[in-house]
């Protein structure tokens, strides 16, 4: 996962980036979004990297460590439920960009029905075809600034001034079966059924979508080919284990 402090290092680092690109539809009948895309529940991330390190406690045997950092996740994913960042959303409603998606996502239909969210991390990339000229340099600088203070609106219309087109990445997790997820964890782990607790934990971080929301671009233009963010959900444990 991307800590929400590398978002203005991910405007600077945008055009070294090479990872797939994607292309992103504009919804005709709004604006780009009718939430703010850009808060981001900071219990949610902390939840999710604790659910990270009993991953790796349970796996070095470290049990008692384990049960510490899954009763922190529950605590933080309780936080999380009310610090309004949530958001209701149907599942077919995300737009996952391809390199994101996750093997057999095609063979699955996601629901229709909208469920909530908790966006627990994110990533701004620019356009693949960014051209560096003083006004566009200038457009960067000035939403980097602005990203720094947390205005993060204010930042967007900086980018569409210098006709920067960008796309914000938001990491999500669906809220009831996240926290169903790590109470049941809590059960296993607490009960020594650790090789299942882990399990349950691995459910959690599978549980991860992803939805992509081009900032900049009107309900008339044609969306640009789009870069995918340099590292997503890093925090994610290793499947074997």
């Amino acid at each position: 996962m991307l800590n929400t402090k590398m978002f203005a290092a991910a405007l600077l680092a945008a055009t070294a980036m090479s990872s797939a690109a994607f292309a992103l539809d504009q919804p005709a009948n709004q604006s780009a979004v009718d939430h703010d895309f850009t808060k981001l529940s900071t219990e949610g991330l902390k939840a999710f990297q604790d659910v990270r390190l009993a991953r790796i406690a349970i796996f070095d045997g470290q049990t008692k460590q384990a049960k510490a950092y899954v009763d922190e996740a529950k605590t933080a994913i309780a936080k999380a439920k009310t610090d309004d960042t949530a958001f209701t959303k149907a599942e077919s409603d995300l737009k996952t960009p391809p390199a994101m998606a996750k093997p057999g996502d095609g063979k699955v239909t996601p629901s229709a029905t909208p469920v909530a969210w908790i966006p627990v991390d994110g990533s701004l990339t620019l356009d693949e075809d960014y051209t560096a000229t003083p006004e566009k340099t200038a457009g960067v600088t000035a939403a980097n600034e602005k990203l720094k203070k947390g205005q993060s609106k204010d930042a967007m219309e900086a980018l569409k001034l210098a006709q920067i087109n960008a796309v914000f990445v938001t990491e999500l997790a669906p809220m009831e079966s996240t926290i169903t997820g790590i109470d049941n964890a809590a059960q296993l782990v607490d009960s020594g059924q650790y090789y299942q607790g882990n399990q349950a934990l691995k459910g959690v971080e599978d549980g991860i979508r992803f939805d992509a929301i081009d900032m900049t671009s009107s309900p008339k233009d044609t969306p640009k080919s789009m870069k995918a963010p340099a590292s997503t959900a890093s925090t994610a444990a290793p499947s074997g284990k």
